[in-house]
């Protein structure tokens, strides 16, 4: 039986997330936000606008129903128009209260546009391929279909929580962002022109089956013949496609899967080094010491001492 890797891989990222606020604008208007050492999201709810990026010559069309992430933080400006002007956004909330999400009002009496802005965060000292496979824009089209309703249900509930003052709300936007970024990444998998990594991947019958079992059971001994055996492809075949998608060998990827889990059960800080070891599929204390240094770059008692210290990411 094969386990839900993706599942796995998102529980490793510790993802976290929150609306900043809600934007009310009506033409002329602009806004631009800095480089964030978040993934930002902006969810058109009502109008159109246009997305402005440093490395694009071209503005974005957006319009409503559409979904962006900048997963890696990007420097960014909506405007209302192609050669809008933008201020920064701090300027544009000014004094405004961000109780309840806002709004933030501005400009003048043009077309309106409501928009909301957000934030998924997650740990990215992590080495999961996951991170490195994120392109530097998502663009969800509400044009879209298939997976794109059950995304569109998820942008509703988010606007109707952050529109209306319930008790409970913060704790409900922050779980509604979270399966927002899940159905995102599911969308993503669904788009026939992913590029290789590990969306590429999951989204690959045989070899998404095969990242399934390394997943599932990292402290088995795997070899590339049982792998390629279980999804039905020779042994050669399957370290090409692997490889070809994932964009490492399947043993390292194995490896890297070990340590990551390793991470997880020493911040848990419930079982000794030993038993971590034999969970993550070593034989020895020693051996897995090595290995763990080697990739993490600490030992596992060093990890395990600085994971005790209060959390400084900076979720906002």
């Amino acid at each position: 039986m094969t386990s839900d890797a993706l599942t796995d891989i998102l529980s490793s990222l510790r993802l976290r997330g929150g609306v900043h606020f809600r934007c009310e604008f009506s033409a002329p208007w602009g806004m631009a936000m800095k480089a964030s050492a978040v993934a930002e999201f902006h969810l058109v709810a009502r109008g159109q606008c246009w997305l402005r990026l440093q490395q694009r010559k071209d503005a974005i069309p957006l319009l409503a129903g559409d979904v962006i992430v900048l997963p890696h933080g990007d420097a960014h400006a909506l405007v209302d128009s192609p050669d809008g002007a933008a201020a920064p956004a701090e300027e544009v909330v000014g004094m405004q209260s961000l109780e309840h999400y806002g709004p933030v009002v501005s400009g003048g009496s043009g077309i309106p546009a409501e928009i909301l802005c957000g934030y998924f965060d997650f740990d990215r000292v992590s080495r999961s391929p996951l991170i490195a496979a994120l392109p530097r824009l998502i663009h969800l089209r509400t044009q879209d279909s298939g997976e794109f309703e059950r995304l569109q249900t998820v942008v509703r509930f988010i606007g109707h929580e952050t529109r209306e003052s319930r008790p409970g709300a913060g704790a409900v936007v922050q779980r509604l962002v979270e399966v927002l970024f899940v159905q995102v990444l599911r969308a993503c998998i669904r788009q026939a022109d992913v590029p290789r990594g590990i969306l590429a991947a999951l989204g690959d019958t045989q070899i998404g089956s095969a990242l399934g079992l390394i997943h599932g059971a990292p402290e088995k001994p795997w070899s590339l013949a049982d792998l390629g055996r279980q999804v039905a492809m020779s042994r050669s075949a399957f370290a090409a496609r692997f490889a070809q998608l994932v964009g490492q060998p399947p043993m390292e990827y194995l490896a890297l899967r070990r340590m990551e889990k390793a991470r997880e059960l020493l911040r848990a800080g419930t079982l000794s080094t030993a038993a971590i070891a034999a969970a993550v599929g070593y034989q020895s204390e020693a051996a897995f010491g090595k290995a763990f240094k080697r990739v993490i770059g600490s030992s596992p008692g060093a990890y395990r001492r600085n994971a005790r210290r209060p959390d400084r990411r900076g979720i906002r």
